[in-house]
Protein backbone atom coordinates (compact mmCIF):
# COMPACT_ATOMS: atom_id res chain seq x y z
CA UNK A 1 0.00 0.00 0.00
CA UNK A 2 2.96 2.50 0.87
CA UNK A 3 4.35 2.13 -2.71
CA UNK A 4 1.60 4.26 -3.55
CA UNK A 5 2.01 6.80 -0.64
CA UNK A 6 6.22 7.09 -1.52
CA UNK A 7 4.71 7.81 -4.82
CA UNK A 8 2.47 10.42 -3.87
CA UNK A 9 5.46 11.56 -2.06
CA UNK A 10 7.32 12.02 -4.79
CA UNK A 11 4.48 13.99 -6.54
CA UNK A 12 4.57 16.21 -3.87
CA UNK A 13 8.40 16.57 -3.43
CA UNK A 14 9.84 16.55 -7.35
CA UNK A 15 6.90 17.43 -9.08
CA UNK A 16 7.09 14.62 -11.55
CA UNK A 17 4.27 15.71 -14.73
CA UNK A 18 3.07 12.54 -16.02
CA UNK A 19 1.11 9.55 -14.51
CA UNK A 20 4.11 7.07 -13.54
CA UNK A 21 3.30 3.24 -13.51
CA UNK A 22 6.64 2.50 -12.13
CA UNK A 23 8.34 -0.70 -14.84
CA UNK A 24 10.49 -2.32 -12.38
CA UNK A 25 12.73 -5.02 -14.27
CA UNK A 26 13.46 -7.44 -11.85
CA UNK A 27 11.46 -10.23 -10.94
CA UNK A 28 8.30 -10.32 -8.68
CA UNK A 29 6.99 -7.22 -9.74
CA UNK A 30 3.56 -7.85 -9.43
CA UNK A 31 3.67 -8.54 -5.49
CA UNK A 32 5.14 -5.17 -4.73
CA UNK A 33 3.76 -2.45 -7.36
CA UNK A 34 -0.43 -2.37 -6.92
CA UNK A 35 -2.68 -0.85 -9.11
CA UNK A 36 -3.44 2.96 -9.55
CA UNK A 37 -6.95 3.89 -8.92
CA UNK A 38 -6.75 7.48 -9.95
CA UNK A 39 -4.71 10.41 -10.92
CA UNK A 40 -5.36 14.57 -10.31
CA UNK A 41 -3.41 17.67 -10.87
CA UNK A 42 -2.29 20.00 -8.45
CA UNK A 43 -1.74 23.47 -9.81
CA UNK A 44 0.46 24.04 -12.55
CA UNK A 45 2.41 20.97 -11.36
CA UNK A 46 1.12 17.45 -12.40
CA UNK A 47 0.17 15.80 -8.99
CA UNK A 48 -0.63 11.87 -8.85
CA UNK A 49 -2.97 10.85 -6.54
CA UNK A 50 -2.56 7.11 -6.29
CA UNK A 51 -4.87 5.09 -4.81
CA UNK A 52 -4.86 1.27 -4.41
CA UNK A 53 -7.21 -1.07 -2.41
CA UNK A 54 -4.82 -4.10 -2.20
CA UNK A 55 -2.16 -3.92 0.96
CA UNK A 56 1.06 -6.07 1.65
CA UNK A 57 0.59 -8.89 3.50
CA UNK A 58 -0.01 -7.72 7.49
CA UNK A 59 3.02 -8.40 9.73
CA UNK A 60 1.38 -7.98 13.03
CA UNK A 61 -2.00 -7.30 13.10
CA UNK A 62 -3.20 -4.22 15.48
CA UNK A 63 -4.18 -5.77 18.69
CA UNK A 64 -7.66 -5.89 19.64
CA UNK A 65 -9.39 -6.69 23.14
CA UNK A 66 -9.30 -10.08 21.68
CA UNK A 67 -5.90 -10.68 20.89
CA UNK A 68 -2.74 -11.35 23.46
CA UNK A 69 -0.53 -8.13 22.74
CA UNK A 70 2.84 -9.75 21.86
CA UNK A 71 5.51 -10.11 24.53
CA UNK A 72 8.15 -6.95 25.00
CA UNK A 73 11.83 -7.60 24.37
CA UNK A 74 12.72 -8.49 28.40
CA UNK A 75 16.53 -7.22 27.04
CA UNK A 76 15.37 -4.17 26.95
CA UNK A 77 16.40 -1.87 30.19
CA UNK A 78 15.53 1.54 30.26
CA UNK A 79 18.93 3.69 30.17
CA UNK A 80 19.32 5.16 33.33
CA UNK A 81 19.67 8.78 32.24
CA UNK A 82 17.93 10.76 29.36
CA UNK A 83 19.52 10.84 26.30
CA UNK A 84 20.23 13.86 24.14
CA UNK A 85 17.97 14.09 21.15
CA UNK A 86 18.91 15.74 18.06
CA UNK A 87 15.95 15.51 15.39
CA UNK A 88 16.80 16.62 11.62
CA UNK A 89 15.25 17.21 8.70
CA UNK A 90 16.69 17.65 4.90
CA UNK A 91 16.10 20.71 2.47
CA UNK A 92 17.18 22.82 -0.34
CA UNK A 93 16.51 26.44 0.34
CA UNK A 94 13.40 27.37 -2.05
CA UNK A 95 10.61 29.10 -1.10
CA UNK A 96 8.26 25.74 -0.96
CA UNK A 97 10.50 24.01 1.33
CA UNK A 98 10.75 27.46 3.47
CA UNK A 99 8.05 27.35 4.82
CA UNK A 100 7.56 23.73 5.13
CA UNK A 101 10.83 24.33 7.98
CA UNK A 102 8.91 26.84 9.82
CA UNK A 103 5.27 24.52 9.82
CA UNK A 104 7.98 21.71 11.50
CA UNK A 105 9.63 23.92 13.78
CA UNK A 106 6.53 24.76 15.05
CA UNK A 107 4.97 21.53 15.60
CA UNK A 108 8.26 20.63 17.65
CA UNK A 109 7.96 24.07 19.79
CA UNK A 110 4.22 23.28 20.55
CA UNK A 111 5.08 19.32 21.45
CA UNK A 112 8.07 20.30 22.99
CA UNK A 113 10.08 17.82 21.36
CA UNK A 114 13.50 17.26 23.21
CA UNK A 115 16.96 18.25 22.24
CA UNK A 116 17.88 20.06 19.37
CA UNK A 117 15.80 20.16 15.66
CA UNK A 118 18.08 21.27 13.12
CA UNK A 119 17.39 21.87 9.44
CA UNK A 120 19.65 20.49 7.28
CA UNK A 121 19.80 23.23 4.02
CA UNK A 122 21.54 21.73 1.31
CA UNK A 123 22.74 23.94 -2.30
CA UNK A 124 21.83 27.50 -1.01
CA UNK A 125 23.33 30.12 -2.50
CA UNK A 126 25.07 32.87 -0.24
CA UNK A 127 22.70 35.31 -0.80
CA UNK A 128 19.83 32.26 0.56
CA UNK A 129 21.94 31.62 3.29
CA UNK A 130 22.10 35.19 4.34
CA UNK A 131 18.50 35.14 4.45
CA UNK A 132 18.07 31.44 6.14
CA UNK A 133 20.26 32.66 8.62
CA UNK A 134 18.17 35.58 9.52
CA UNK A 135 14.70 33.90 9.01
CA UNK A 136 16.32 30.89 11.43
CA UNK A 137 17.61 34.14 14.14
CA UNK A 138 13.73 34.22 14.69
CA UNK A 139 12.60 30.60 14.96
CA UNK A 140 15.59 30.35 17.66
CA UNK A 141 14.61 33.22 19.12
CA UNK A 142 10.62 33.07 19.26
CA UNK A 143 10.41 29.05 19.79
CA UNK A 144 13.83 27.79 21.18
CA UNK A 145 17.35 28.24 21.06
CA UNK A 146 17.85 24.55 20.13
CA UNK A 147 16.34 25.03 17.00
CA UNK A 148 19.31 25.62 14.11
CA UNK A 149 20.13 25.56 10.58
CA UNK A 150 23.27 23.34 9.47
CA UNK A 151 24.42 24.32 5.60
CA UNK A 152 26.00 21.63 3.20
CA UNK A 153 26.88 21.80 -0.47
CA UNK A 154 24.93 20.87 -3.21
CA UNK A 155 24.31 16.98 -3.24
CA UNK A 156 21.28 16.78 -5.87
CA UNK A 157 23.87 15.94 -8.56
CA UNK A 158 26.36 12.66 -7.33
CA UNK A 159 28.84 11.14 -9.75
CA UNK A 160 29.21 7.63 -9.24
CA UNK A 161 32.67 6.36 -9.22
CA UNK A 162 34.38 6.71 -13.16
CA UNK A 163 31.49 8.78 -14.31
CA UNK A 164 32.12 11.83 -16.60
CA UNK A 165 30.02 15.72 -16.52
CA UNK A 166 27.98 16.22 -13.66
CA UNK A 167 26.47 13.47 -12.45
CA UNK A 168 22.76 12.36 -12.34
CA UNK A 169 19.97 15.11 -11.16
CA UNK A 170 18.38 13.48 -8.09
CA UNK A 171 17.50 15.52 -5.60
CA UNK A 172 16.81 13.13 -2.54
CA UNK A 173 20.86 12.99 -2.51
CA UNK A 174 20.72 15.48 -0.29
CA UNK A 175 19.28 12.89 2.41
CA UNK A 176 21.85 10.81 3.12
CA UNK A 177 24.73 12.85 2.04
CA UNK A 178 23.36 16.04 3.75
CA UNK A 179 22.68 13.79 7.17
CA UNK A 180 26.21 12.93 7.11
CA UNK A 181 27.59 16.45 6.94
CA UNK A 182 25.96 17.52 9.66
CA UNK A 183 27.00 14.49 11.53
CA UNK A 184 30.31 15.09 10.69
CA UNK A 185 30.45 19.24 11.08
CA UNK A 186 27.41 19.69 13.23
CA UNK A 187 27.82 22.94 15.23
CA UNK A 188 26.93 21.37 18.48
CA UNK A 189 28.95 18.02 19.86
CA UNK A 190 27.35 15.12 18.87
CA UNK A 191 27.93 11.96 20.99
CA UNK A 192 27.95 8.43 19.96
CA UNK A 193 25.24 7.67 22.36
CA UNK A 194 22.47 10.48 21.50
CA UNK A 195 19.69 9.79 19.74
CA UNK A 196 19.18 11.23 16.12
CA UNK A 197 16.11 11.43 14.47
CA UNK A 198 15.16 11.93 10.86
CA UNK A 199 12.20 13.50 9.48
CA UNK A 200 11.08 14.54 5.77
CA UNK A 201 10.22 18.14 5.77
CA UNK A 202 6.75 17.50 4.77
CA UNK A 203 6.26 16.40 8.36
CA UNK A 204 4.51 17.62 11.71
CA UNK A 205 4.72 16.65 15.24
CA UNK A 206 1.70 15.53 17.22
CA UNK A 207 3.82 14.34 20.29
CA UNK A 208 6.88 14.25 21.27
CA UNK A 209 9.32 11.39 19.22
CA UNK A 210 12.09 9.97 21.83
CA UNK A 211 13.87 5.98 21.86
CA UNK A 212 11.24 5.13 24.27
CA UNK A 213 8.27 2.39 22.79
CA UNK A 214 7.45 0.42 25.65
CA UNK A 215 4.22 2.46 26.08
CA UNK A 216 1.95 -0.80 24.12
CA UNK A 217 -1.38 1.83 24.48
CA UNK A 218 0.71 4.16 22.29
CA UNK A 219 2.83 2.44 20.07
CA UNK A 220 2.48 -0.77 17.58
CA UNK A 221 5.56 -2.57 17.06
CA UNK A 222 6.25 -5.50 14.44
CA UNK A 223 7.41 -8.67 15.58
CA UNK A 224 6.42 -11.29 18.32
CA UNK A 225 9.36 -9.93 21.35
CA UNK A 226 9.97 -6.35 19.83
CA UNK A 227 12.33 -4.43 21.47
CA UNK A 228 11.00 -1.27 22.74
CA UNK A 229 14.40 0.95 23.09
CA UNK A 230 16.68 2.57 20.76
CA UNK A 231 19.89 1.56 21.69
CA UNK A 232 23.51 0.78 19.70
CA UNK A 233 22.47 -1.68 17.19
CA UNK A 234 18.89 -1.00 17.66
CA UNK A 235 17.53 1.40 15.27
CA UNK A 236 13.77 1.95 14.82
CA UNK A 237 11.70 3.17 12.06
CA UNK A 238 8.17 3.88 10.38
CA UNK A 239 6.86 0.93 8.31
CA UNK A 240 6.73 1.66 4.66
CA UNK A 241 4.88 -1.07 2.46
CA UNK A 242 7.12 -1.96 -0.20
CA UNK A 243 8.03 -5.16 1.55
CA UNK A 244 11.32 -7.15 0.17
CA UNK A 245 11.55 -5.09 -3.11
CA UNK A 246 14.50 -3.91 -2.26
CA UNK A 247 16.03 -7.58 -2.68
CA UNK A 248 15.33 -7.70 -6.51
CA UNK A 249 18.18 -5.12 -7.18
CA UNK A 250 21.29 -6.33 -7.68
CA UNK A 251 22.77 -6.14 -4.67
CA UNK A 252 26.52 -7.00 -6.05
CA UNK A 253 26.77 -3.90 -7.98
CA UNK A 254 24.85 -1.17 -5.35
CA UNK A 255 27.53 -2.82 -2.76
CA UNK A 256 30.20 -3.01 -5.10
CA UNK A 257 31.17 -6.09 -3.13
CA UNK A 258 30.09 -10.04 -4.33
CA UNK A 259 29.35 -11.40 -0.68
CA UNK A 260 27.45 -8.16 1.70
CA UNK A 261 25.73 -9.68 3.95
CA UNK A 262 22.56 -7.86 2.45
CA UNK A 263 22.59 -10.86 0.31
CA UNK A 264 22.11 -13.13 3.20
CA UNK A 265 19.09 -11.45 4.66
CA UNK A 266 15.47 -13.47 3.83
CA UNK A 267 12.85 -12.57 2.43
CA UNK A 268 10.77 -13.14 5.37
CA UNK A 269 13.47 -10.67 7.49
CA UNK A 270 13.17 -8.17 4.52
CA UNK A 271 9.64 -7.67 5.26
CA UNK A 272 9.84 -7.94 9.13
CA UNK A 273 13.24 -5.67 10.06
CA UNK A 274 13.86 -3.91 6.57
CA UNK A 275 10.94 -2.00 5.05
CA UNK A 276 11.99 1.27 6.91
CA UNK A 277 11.30 4.80 6.15
CA UNK A 278 11.17 8.03 8.18
CA UNK A 279 10.90 8.76 11.02
CA UNK A 280 13.99 6.66 11.44
CA UNK A 281 16.15 6.96 15.17
CA UNK A 282 19.13 5.73 15.99
CA UNK A 283 22.24 6.49 18.26
CA UNK A 284 24.23 8.56 16.34
CA UNK A 285 27.66 5.91 16.35
CA UNK A 286 24.38 3.40 14.30
CA UNK A 287 23.33 6.74 12.14
CA UNK A 288 26.54 7.98 11.31
CA UNK A 289 27.65 4.36 9.72
CA UNK A 290 24.13 4.11 8.22
CA UNK A 291 24.75 7.41 6.42
CA UNK A 292 28.16 7.03 5.51
CA UNK A 293 26.92 3.59 3.66
CA UNK A 294 23.96 4.71 2.76
CA UNK A 295 25.74 7.70 0.73
CA UNK A 296 28.07 5.27 -0.26
CA UNK A 297 25.17 3.20 -2.14
CA UNK A 298 22.59 5.65 -3.56
CA UNK A 299 24.25 6.87 -6.61
CA UNK A 300 25.02 2.98 -7.25
CA UNK A 301 21.30 2.61 -6.29
CA UNK A 302 19.98 5.29 -8.24
CA UNK A 303 22.08 4.14 -11.96
CA UNK A 304 20.25 0.83 -11.55
CA UNK A 305 16.88 1.71 -10.56
CA UNK A 306 16.58 5.45 -11.54
CA UNK A 307 12.90 6.18 -9.82
CA UNK A 308 12.20 7.89 -6.75
CA UNK A 309 12.36 5.01 -4.41
CA UNK A 310 16.06 4.51 -5.34
CA UNK A 311 16.67 6.32 -2.15
CA UNK A 312 15.05 4.13 -0.29
CA UNK A 313 15.90 0.97 -1.59
CA UNK A 314 19.61 2.01 -1.09
CA UNK A 315 19.14 3.12 3.06
CA UNK A 316 17.75 -0.79 2.84
CA UNK A 317 20.41 -2.29 1.05
CA UNK A 318 22.94 0.23 3.48
CA UNK A 319 21.49 -1.05 7.19
CA UNK A 320 20.78 -5.06 5.74
CA UNK A 321 24.70 -4.38 4.60
CA UNK A 322 25.67 -3.24 8.13
CA UNK A 323 23.60 -6.23 9.99
CA UNK A 324 21.40 -3.99 11.53
CA UNK A 325 17.73 -4.93 11.17
CA UNK A 326 15.48 -2.59 12.50
CA UNK A 327 12.63 -2.65 14.94
CA UNK A 328 9.42 -1.82 12.47
CA UNK A 329 6.90 0.54 14.05
CA UNK A 330 3.41 0.84 12.40
CA UNK A 331 2.00 3.93 14.32
CA UNK A 332 4.63 6.66 14.25
CA UNK A 333 3.43 8.27 10.49
CA UNK A 334 -0.42 8.44 9.00
CA UNK A 335 -0.05 9.77 5.36
CA UNK A 336 -2.04 7.91 3.23
CA UNK A 337 -6.60 7.05 3.78
CA UNK A 338 -6.28 4.30 2.14
CA UNK A 339 -3.75 2.00 4.32
CA UNK A 340 -5.65 0.04 6.55
CA UNK A 341 -2.66 -1.68 8.22
CA UNK A 342 0.77 -0.50 8.58
CA UNK A 343 0.41 3.13 9.81
CA UNK A 344 -0.94 4.88 12.94
CA UNK A 345 -4.27 5.35 11.75
CA UNK A 346 -6.10 3.43 14.77
CA UNK A 347 -5.59 6.41 16.59
CA UNK A 348 -7.21 8.21 14.34
CA UNK A 349 -9.86 6.05 13.90
CA UNK A 350 -10.73 5.69 17.78
CA UNK A 351 -11.83 9.64 18.02
CA UNK A 352 -15.90 10.20 17.64
CA UNK A 353 -16.77 10.99 14.41
CA UNK A 354 -18.47 14.34 15.35
CA UNK A 355 -15.00 15.76 16.57
CA UNK A 356 -12.97 14.78 14.01
CA UNK A 357 -12.69 18.41 12.67
CA UNK A 358 -13.41 19.52 15.88
CA UNK A 359 -10.55 21.85 18.04
CA UNK A 360 -11.19 19.53 20.58
CA UNK A 361 -9.81 16.50 18.12
CA UNK A 362 -6.22 18.57 17.81
CA UNK A 363 -5.38 18.26 21.47
CA UNK A 364 -6.07 14.40 21.69
CA UNK A 365 -2.72 13.20 23.41
CA UNK A 366 -2.95 9.64 21.47
CA UNK A 367 -1.89 10.57 17.69
CA UNK A 368 0.34 9.26 15.28
CA UNK A 369 3.33 10.76 16.56
CA UNK A 370 3.71 12.18 13.28
CA UNK A 371 1.57 13.88 10.38
CA UNK A 372 3.48 13.12 6.94
CA UNK A 373 0.98 15.54 4.40
CA UNK A 374 2.91 14.15 0.87
CA UNK A 375 -0.30 14.02 -0.32
CA UNK A 376 -3.30 16.18 -1.33
CA UNK A 377 -6.11 15.58 0.84
CA UNK A 378 -9.88 16.75 -0.45
CA UNK A 379 -13.58 16.48 0.71
CA UNK A 380 -16.00 18.32 -1.18
CA UNK A 381 -14.48 21.22 -2.45
CA UNK A 382 -11.94 21.34 0.61
CA UNK A 383 -8.69 20.57 0.06
CA UNK A 384 -5.19 20.67 2.37
CA UNK A 385 -2.27 20.30 -0.72
CA UNK A 386 1.14 21.44 -0.04
CA UNK A 387 1.90 22.98 -3.71
CA UNK A 388 -1.15 24.66 -3.30
CA UNK A 389 0.43 26.23 -0.07
CA UNK A 390 1.44 30.24 -0.69
CA UNK A 391 4.97 30.45 -0.67
CA UNK A 392 4.99 33.37 2.13
CA UNK A 393 2.53 31.55 4.50
CA UNK A 394 4.71 32.63 7.46
CA UNK A 395 4.94 36.50 6.43
CA UNK A 396 3.04 39.93 7.44
CA UNK A 397 0.89 40.01 4.51
CA UNK A 398 -0.14 35.92 4.07
CA UNK A 399 -3.55 34.88 4.21
CA UNK A 400 -4.77 32.94 6.99
CA UNK A 401 -6.12 29.43 5.54
CA UNK A 402 -9.90 28.87 4.96
CA UNK A 403 -11.26 26.68 7.13
CA UNK A 404 -13.68 24.30 6.94
CA UNK A 405 -16.76 23.14 8.00
CA UNK A 406 -16.54 21.28 11.85
CA UNK A 407 -19.09 18.94 10.25
CA UNK A 408 -17.46 18.36 6.96
CA UNK A 409 -17.19 14.46 7.51
CA UNK A 410 -21.00 14.18 7.08
CA UNK A 411 -21.33 16.50 4.48
CA UNK A 412 -19.31 14.92 2.30
CA UNK A 413 -18.61 11.58 0.79
CA UNK A 414 -16.47 12.86 -2.17
CA UNK A 415 -13.82 14.99 -3.32
CA UNK A 416 -13.64 17.32 -6.47
CA UNK A 417 -10.72 17.61 -8.23
CA UNK A 418 -9.92 21.51 -8.26
CA UNK A 419 -8.68 21.26 -12.02
CA UNK A 420 -11.67 19.62 -13.90
CA UNK A 421 -14.02 21.77 -15.00
CA UNK A 422 -16.51 19.11 -15.38
CA UNK A 423 -17.37 19.20 -11.34
CA UNK A 424 -16.62 15.25 -11.62
CA UNK A 425 -17.81 13.24 -8.17
CA UNK A 426 -15.14 10.61 -6.51
CA UNK A 427 -16.48 8.91 -4.04
CA UNK A 428 -14.76 7.43 -1.09
CA UNK A 429 -15.41 5.01 1.89
CA UNK A 430 -16.71 5.97 5.11
CA UNK A 431 -13.56 5.56 6.31
CA UNK A 432 -11.77 7.34 4.15
CA UNK A 433 -13.59 10.17 4.79
CA UNK A 434 -13.30 10.17 8.70
CA UNK A 435 -8.89 9.96 7.72
CA UNK A 436 -9.71 12.56 5.00
CA UNK A 437 -11.67 14.76 7.12
CA UNK A 438 -8.76 14.72 9.73
CA UNK A 439 -5.90 15.25 7.69
CA UNK A 440 -7.44 18.55 6.64
CA UNK A 441 -8.96 19.65 9.42
CA UNK A 442 -5.33 18.90 11.96
CA UNK A 443 -3.25 20.52 8.88
CA UNK A 444 -5.35 23.49 8.20
CA UNK A 445 -5.80 24.52 11.52
CA UNK A 446 -2.32 23.90 12.67
CA UNK A 447 -0.74 26.03 9.57
CA UNK A 448 -2.78 28.72 10.81
CA UNK A 449 -2.00 28.70 14.49
CA UNK A 450 1.86 28.85 12.92
CA UNK A 451 1.29 31.69 10.70
CA UNK A 452 -0.53 33.57 13.37
CA UNK A 453 2.28 32.80 15.67
CA UNK A 454 4.31 34.07 12.98
CA UNK A 455 2.16 37.45 12.88
CA UNK A 456 1.71 38.15 16.60
CA UNK A 457 6.08 38.10 17.11
CA UNK A 458 6.98 39.56 13.92
CA UNK A 459 4.37 41.81 12.48
CA UNK A 460 2.68 45.50 14.35
CA UNK A 461 -0.27 44.38 16.18
CA UNK A 462 -1.45 47.57 15.27
CA UNK A 463 -1.83 47.13 11.83
CA UNK A 464 -2.28 43.62 11.71
CA UNK A 465 -5.69 44.14 13.92
CA UNK A 466 -6.87 47.10 11.84
CA UNK A 467 -6.06 45.28 8.52
CA UNK A 468 -8.91 43.43 6.96
CA UNK A 469 -8.64 39.76 7.67
CA UNK A 470 -7.22 37.88 4.12
CA UNK A 471 -8.28 33.88 3.97
CA UNK A 472 -7.02 31.87 1.06
CA UNK A 473 -9.22 29.34 -0.03
CA UNK A 474 -6.76 26.30 -1.48
CA UNK A 475 -9.07 24.29 -3.55
CA UNK A 476 -10.08 27.53 -5.89
CA UNK A 477 -6.66 29.76 -5.43
CA UNK A 478 -9.02 32.54 -4.42
CA UNK A 479 -8.15 35.21 -1.41
CA UNK A 480 -11.00 37.23 0.01
CA UNK A 481 -11.24 39.75 3.13
CA UNK A 482 -13.22 40.48 5.91
CA UNK A 483 -12.92 42.74 8.75
CA UNK A 484 -15.53 41.12 11.09
CA UNK A 485 -14.33 40.92 15.15
CA UNK A 486 -16.33 37.25 14.60
CA UNK A 487 -14.75 35.53 11.01
CA UNK A 488 -11.50 37.08 12.55
CA UNK A 489 -11.87 34.92 15.88
CA UNK A 490 -12.82 31.90 13.67
CA UNK A 491 -9.58 31.77 12.15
Amino acid sequence: TIISRKKKRNNCGSMRSTKLLLTFTFCMIAMFYLPYKYMIQEGSIDDKIIKNKQHMPIVQPMITEHQTPPKLNNNDEKPTSTPNYHTVFSTDCSGYQHWQSYLLFYSAYKVKQPGTVTRIASGCTKEEQEAERAFQSQISDQMSSNFKVHFTPQFSKVKGEGEEGDGETYKFFNKPFGLLHWIEHAEVKIKDDDIVILLDPDQVLTRPITNDFSNQSENTLVGQNPKTIVTHGSPFAQEFGFGASWRNLDIDAVTGTNDSPAKSVTEQDAIDHYPAGPPYLATTKDMHAIARTWSDFVPRSYKIFPELMAEMYAFCIAVAHLKMPHQIVKSLMVSDVDVEDGEGWNFVEAIEDEKICSPAAMGYSTLPSVLHYCQRYVLGKHIFGKHKMPLDTFSCDAPLLAIPPEDIAERYDYWIDPNLVDGKREYLTKIEVKKTAFMICFLTHHANEASKFYKSRNCKSSEVSAAPLKIIDLWSGKTSTSSTKKEKGEY
